[in-house]
């Protein structure tokens, strides 16, 4: 029986799942994380680990080559879909970005609009058969209002608060009870991945439902490029329903339509970035099909 992969890789780690030519699926496995922008080598052991572990929980099924498709943070971007292609022995294989298929998940039969934001952040809009995306650069030069940028800021805000420049509250209150020295705070920024600045975005998000004033600074800040960068995306197609995917996207989409934004056409995801990777396995075989 042939067996198809679809494969979910982000920032903070990546998911799989084995779906079966009779529409029967695996459970979801889970990986490492899998930007191949910000770390190609790390990326490819935790996408070829998960791979394995998919076919080996298939293995009573499979007859054929597994058909694979992987959606990866900083694959489309980077350029690097041909060396991930060259360095995993999958013939069959189908690499896109990580939100091509968060798009064909949330909207399989309709356009839309999608603002996934995790580690990273991206917004893209799937509009008459073509797919534009704006953001996604990494943090670096980019990844505006993602967690990874949110838990930067935290840090950020939490020094300019110790220099006396900057209002303190609850959330450099708690960073500095974390950190305890200027010196920790700035070693560890030495040497974080964007994951390590993005496990500080909780934080942010549980001290600003409790009021304190500078966590609610940073989540308006990322709301207002969010919003900003789906405005852009809605030029010329106003009625475009949007879809909060990631583990933020969700919250900052209901902060938008609290603080005003309740002209947006919110819609719940039809389904999961593993469907929309799914799909592209199925289509990847439809291609070679005479």
């Amino acid at each position: 029986m042939r067996i198809y992969i679809g494969l979910d890789g982000g920032g903070s780690g990546c998911r799989a799942q084995v779906e079966l030519a009779d529409g029967r699926r695996g459970a979801v496995l889970t990986g490492g994380p899998a930007n191949v922008a910000t770390d190609f080598d790390g990326a490819l052991r935790a996408v070829s680990d998960l791979l394995g572990r998919c076919i080996a929980q298939a293995d009573t099924h499979a007859r054929l080559q597994p058909i694979i498709a992987l959606g990866l943070a900083g694959a489309t971007e980077s350029g690097a879909i041909a060396q991930i292609k060259a360095r995993l022995p999958y013939p069959d294989l189908e690499i896109v970005g990580d939100i091509e298929i968060a798009l064909m998940g949330a909207f399989p039969r309709s356009d839309g609009i999608v603002m996934a934001v995790g580690t990273g952040s991206v917004v893209a809009r799937k509009a008459a058969g073509t797919v534009q995306r704006l953001g996604g650069y990494g943090l670096v030069l980019g990844d505006n209002g993602s967690g990874a940028w949110i838990g930067r800021e935290a840090l950020r805000h939490s020094l300019l608060a110790h220099d006396g420049l900057a209002e303190s509250g609850s959330l450099t209150d708690l960073v500095w009870a974390r950190y305890g020295s200027v010196q920790k705070m700035i070693g560890f920024a030495a040497t974080a991945r964007p994951a390590d600045f993005a496990a500080l975005a909780p934080l942010v998000l549980e001290q600003a439902q409790a009021h304190c004033p500078v966590a609610g600074a940073i989540l308006d800040a990322s709301s207002r490029y969010l919003r900003g960068v789906i405005r852009q995306l809605q030029a010329g197609h106003p009625d475009l329903p949007v879809a909060a995917l990631g583990g933020l996207g969700p919250a900052l989409l209901a902060r938008m339509i609290g603080q005003g934004s309740a002209d947006l056409h919110c819609t719940e995801p039809a389904g999961t970035p593993l469907d929309g990777a799914l799909w592209y396995a199925r289509r990847c075989e439809q291609r070679k099909l005479p």
